[in-house]
């Protein structure tokens, strides 16, 4: 008998070890597998679609899942980190020639080029200064003394408020007052400052609650067209396409729209 239950005892035992140094083996369930990475695209864009292109790519992100980084600067600097391996995904330009150039560079994917907007150049000073240029003649005003210009070689907005002042025989009698911001966006700091008294900026960036902003004819300067295009550096050319596909829909248009762009055929 109590050999018996000694033999007993000894199986269960061993059936414990065995049971105890087998695998476990846990079934992956949907929920627990790690969620798909994001896919990221980076944008090269003019500093006038700083707060457009904002908007633009938060909705674009809704609608597709993705992250979208900007790198905001002037067209021409923009251009020349491109060419020096800056990883930029998309190249948006405020004009529409450096586009061109950068393709002949062989820079982009020729056929993603694509003309987006029309941009339109103003003068702008602080209300609370009670400075209000009514036309591009009240810059010679005394009062006036110091006038902010984005670069007039790398920045296009910089490049046709020269071309606005030279063709209203004016260059020769403002230059003296021009301080010069790296592109549209230190331009606009410069007045918001107060640093200046006036300063030529996009109307994209305008902020009515703190500044007076004149329009300049569009017959005193060229046209500000601007364009897009993927560039031949990037790894996520399907998501660039994409993206300018988007800001030319109808719902990206309209927020171009809504900040002052127009659309290139008008």
């Amino acid at each position: 008998m109590k050999k018996n239950i000694i033999i007993t005892i000894i199986g269960l035992l061993a059936l414990t070890l065995v049971a105890c140094s087998s695998p476990k083996t846990t079934e992956q369930t949907p929920e627990s597998s790690a969620p798909a990475e994001k896919k990221e695209i980076t944008i090269a864009a003019a500093s006038s679609l700083t707060k457009a292109f904002t908007e633009v790519g938060a909705a674009f992100e809704k609608a597709e899942n993705c992250r979208v980084t900007f790198s905001f600067g002037a067209t021409g600097s923009l251009s020349e980190q491109l060419i020096n391996g800056a990883p930029f995904d998309v190249f948006a330009a405020a004009d529409e020639s450096i586009v061109a150039k950068l393709d002949k560079a062989g820079q982009l994917i020729s056929d993603t080029i694509q003309p987006y907007a029309v941009g339109s150049l103003g003068i702008a000073s602080l209300k609370k200064s009670n400075i209000e240029i009514k036309s591009i003649e009240d810059l010679l005003k005394p009062e006036i003394k110091k006038i902010a210009i984005a670069n007039t070689e790398t920045a296009p907005y910089g490049i046709t408020a020269k071309q606005t002042l030279e063709n209203s025989k004016l260059w020769d009698k403002i230059e003296p007052k021009l301080v010069y911001g790296k592109n549209i966006s230190d331009t606009l700091a410069l007045v918001t400052t107060g640093n200046v008294e006036a300063g030529f900026i996009s109307l994209s960036l305008n902020d009515t609650e703190t500044l007076n902003f004149t329009l300049i004819d569009s017959k005193m300067h060229e046209p500000i067209r601007q364009a897009i295009a993927v560039t031949k550096r990037t790894k996520e050319e399907e998501m660039g396409r994409k993206f300018i596909e988007f800001v030319k829909s109808k719902e990206g248009q309209e927020i171009m729209s809504k900040y002052g762009f127009k659309a290139w055929e008008e």
